[in-house]
C-alpha cells in the first residue's frame, strides 16, 4: 500500500515457478525476512528517521511467537491482547490483523479482522487517502502474513510426516493384495482341500495346475497412485485477489487526491491497473516449473510501464517498480531475478528512500509467498513420490513372494496330486492336502510382512517331492550349518529349484550341497531345447542381492542344470 506517499503493498507470488520460486532458503528464514520487510515498510519511524520505533520491534517479536510452529506454548489470549494494544504505537496494524486470523476461531476471526482493519483506517484518518492507506496496509499485511504462516506450518507438517503417507499407502496396498490373492488363490486352494477330502486326485491336480499357471504369469500392475493429498492450506487465490484489489483501491484514492489533469490521471490509473493486473497474472498458483504463457512479454510490459511512470510529469508511483522486481524473482532464475531487484531498489531510491524501502518490502512479500508456496508443493510431491516408491517396492515384494512361494507351493500340490492319480495308495493325496494347507497359510502371510520359510521344513518337503517323483536326491550338509539369517533365503532358493526340477527337467538324480557358504542344487537331465526363463530366477537373484549373496542358474555342461547360491563371507 502507501505510507505517506509510498506504496507498501503486500501481494504474493505464484506457487512454484521454476526461477525465483526454487527452494534454497529455509522456511523460517523466508518467513522472518518477510516479517522484517513488512515491519520496515509499514512501521512508524523513530524520531522521524527510517529506523522503526522500538514498539514496532516488540510487535515483531509478538508476531514471531504467533507465526512460528515451535512457539505454540507461548501464544494465547494474552499475546493477542498485547499485539492489539501495541497497534497505536507500533504502526504495524497488519501484525494484529494477522494474529487475529491465526489465533481466533471461525467465524469470529473475520469479524475481528474487519474491526482491526477499520481501526487502522481510523488511526490514519487525517485524509481520505490516509484512511484508505491505513486500512489497505492492515488488510494487505494481515492477509499475507496469515497466508505465509499457514504455508510455513503446512510445509513443516508435511516435511515432518513424509513417511506417514508411504506407510498408509503400503497398508492400503497390502489390503488390496490380500483381497486379490484371496480371490485368485484362496478360492482355488479351498477347492483343492475340498477335492482332496473327497479323494478326487485328478480334480486336485487340475485345479492346482490352473492356479499355478495364473500365479506364474507376469503380475498385473496395481492401480494408479492418488493425486497429491489435500488443497493448499491457506486461501492463496482469495488472498492474492484481495491484496491486489486493496492496492488498486488505495492507489486510485491516492491519485484522485492529487487533483491531476484528466489525461495524466487517466494515464496514471491505466499504469496502476496494468502493473497490478500483470502482477496478479504472474502470481497465480501453478505447479512447480510452470510459468504463465507469454510471461516474457507480459513481464517486459510490466517493467516498461513501471519505469515510464518514473518519468511522468508528476513522478507518480515509484513503488510500481516493486511489482516488476517481484515478478522477476518469481519468474526468472535467481541469477537474473536478484540483479533486477537491485536495479529496482536503486531506481526507486533515486526518487526517495521511502520508495526504495517499499520496493524491498513488496518484493520480499511477493517472493516469500511464492517461495513458500513452491516449497509446500515440492514437499507434497516428494511425499507422494516416497509413497509411490514404497508401494512399488511392496508390489514387487508381493509379486516375488506370490511367484516364488505360492507358485512353487501350488506346483508341489499338483505334482503330488498327479502322483496320487498314478499311485492312489501311496499317500500322495494326503501330502497334496498338507502342501495345500501350507500354501494357504503362506497366502495369508504374503500380504503382511511376507512368509518366512524354514530351511529344514523345505528340505524335508523337497526330499519327499523328489523321491515321490522318482528322482534320487543325494544330499551333503545340514541346515544347521547355514547361518540363521541366511536360512530363509536358501529355503526360497531350494523351493524354487525343486519346482524347476519337477517342471523343467527329466531328471533321475539331483545333488544338493548345503553349507555355510551357500547352496548348490544340480540335476542330471535338463529338458532339451531352448530354455525360456520366467520370473523365478530374476526373483531369486533379487532376493540374493538383498542378502548380499550371488545366484547363478545355468547348464552344467554335462546335460544337466546347476543352481548355485553363494552367501557373503562372514568375517
Amino acid at each position: 500500500m502507501f505510507r505517506g506517499d509510498r506504496g507498501d503493498r503486500g501481494d504474493r507470488g505464484d506457487r512454484g515457478e521454476d526461477g525465483g520460486a526454487d527452494e534454497g532458503l529455509p522456511g523460517p528464514v523466508v518467513l522472518s525476512l518477510v516479517l522484517l520487510g513488512a515491519m520496515f515498510g509499514m512501521a512508524a519511524p523513530a524520531d522521524g528517521g527510517w529506523w522503526p520505533h522500538p514498539v514496532a520491534w516488540v510487535a515483531l517479536g509478538v508476531q514471531a511467537v504467533h507465526c512460528l510452529p515451535w512457539t505454540a506454548r507461548l501464544r494465547g489470549a494474552w499475546t493477542l491482547a498485547a499485539q492489539l494494544l501495541l497497534v497505536p504505537w507500533s504502526g504495524v496494524p497488519g501484525f494484529a490483523a494477522a494474529s487475529v486470523l491465526l489465533l481466533v476461531r471461525r467465524p469470529v476471526r473475520w469479524a475481528l479482522f474487519a474491526l482491526v482493519v477499520a481501526g487502522a483506517a481510523v488511526l490514519a484518518a487525517d485524509s481520505p487517502y490516509g484512511a484508505a492507506n491505513g486500512a489497505g496496509n492492515a488488510l494487505a499485511q494481515g492477509l499475507t502474513v496469515y497466508a505465509l504462516t499457514r504455508l510455513f506450518h503446512r510445509y513443516a507438517e508435511l516435511h515432518a510426516t513424509r513417511g506417514r503417507l508411504a506407510s498408509a499407502r503400503v497398508a492400503a496396498e497390502r489390503q488390496r493384495a490380500a483381497r486379490d490373492l484371496h480371490a485368485a488363490l484362496g478360492v482355488p486352494l479351498a477347492a483343492v482341500l475340498r477335492l482332496a477330502a473327497a479323494g478326487d486326485a485328478a480334480g486336485v491336480a487340475a485345479t492346482a495346475r490352473r492356479a499355478a499357471a495364473g500365479v506364474r504369469r507376469a503380475p498385473e500392475p496395481g492401480p494408479a497412485a492418488d493425486p497429491p493429498d489435500g488443497p493448499l492450506p491457506a486461501p492463496v487465490l482469495p488472498v492474492l485477489v484481495a491484496v491486489h484489489a486493496g492496492y488498486l483501491a488505495v492507489g486510485v484514492v491516492y491519485l484522485t487526491e492529487r487533483h491531476l489533469a484528466p489525461l495524466p490521471l487517466a494515464a496514471a490509473l491505466a499504469a496502476l491497473a496494468t502493473v497490478t493486473g500483470l502482477q496478479v497474472r504472474h502470481s497465480l498458483p501453478r505447479p512447480p516449473g510452470v510459468r504463465p504463457a507469454g510471461f516474457g512479454w507480459t513481464w517486459a510490459l510490466q517493467c516498461a510501464v513501471a519505469v515510464a511512470v518514473l518519468f511522468g510529469p508528476d513522478g507518480t508511483h515509484p513503488q510500481l517498480l516493486a511489482f516488476a522486481a517481484a515478478s522477476a524473482l518469481v519468474l526468472l532464475p535467481p541469477a537474473a531475478g536478484w540483479p533486477v531487484l537491485a536495479a529496482a531498489i536503486l531506481a526507486a531510491g533515486a526518487v526517495s528512500g521511502a520508495a526504495a524501502v517499499d520496493v524491498v518490502t513488496i518484493a520480499l512479500v511477493c517472493y516469500g509467498l511464492a517461495l513458500l508456496t513452491a516449497m509446500v508443493q515440492r514437499v507434497r510431491e516428494a511425499r507422494l513420490a516416497l509413497a509411490e516408491l514404497a508401494v512399488a517396492r511392496e508390489r514387487r515384494r508381493i509379486a516375488r513372494d506370490v511367484h516364488d512361494l505360492l507358485g512353487s507351493g501350488l506346483t508341489a500340490v499338483a505334482v503330488s496330486a498327479e502322483l496320487a492319480v498314478r499311485q492312489p495308495s501311496a499317500g500322495h493325496l494326503e501330502r497334496a492336502a498338507a502342501l495345500a494347507e501350507r500354501t494357504l497359510g503362506e497366502l495369508r502371510a504374503v500380504p503382511a510382512d511376507g512368509a518366512v520359510l524354514d530351511l529344514s521344513a523345505e528340505l524335508t518337503a523337497a526330499e519327499a517331492l523328489l523321491t515321490a517323483a522318482g528322482i534320487t536326491l543325494d544330499r551333503t550338509g545340514d541346515p544347521e550349518q547355514v547361518p540363521p539369517a541366511d536360512r530363509p533365503l536358501l529355503a526360497a532358493v531350494l523351493r524354487e529349484g525343486t519346482t524347476n526340477v519337477l517342471r523343467h527337467s527329466r531328471a533321475t538324480r539331483c545333488t544338493l550341497v548345503l553349507d555355510r557358504n551357500g547352496l548348490h542344487l544340480s540335476n542330471d537331465r535338463a529338458r532339451p531345447g531352448p530354455h525360456s526363463p520366467g520370473h523365478g530366477t530374476p526373483n531369486l537373484t533379487t532376493r540374493a542381492t538383498t542378502h548380499r549373496a550371488t545366484l547363478t542358474s545355468a547348464p552344467d555342461g554335462h546335460g544337466g542344470w546347476l543352481l548355485t547360491t553363494t552367501l557373503p563371507t562372514t568375517p
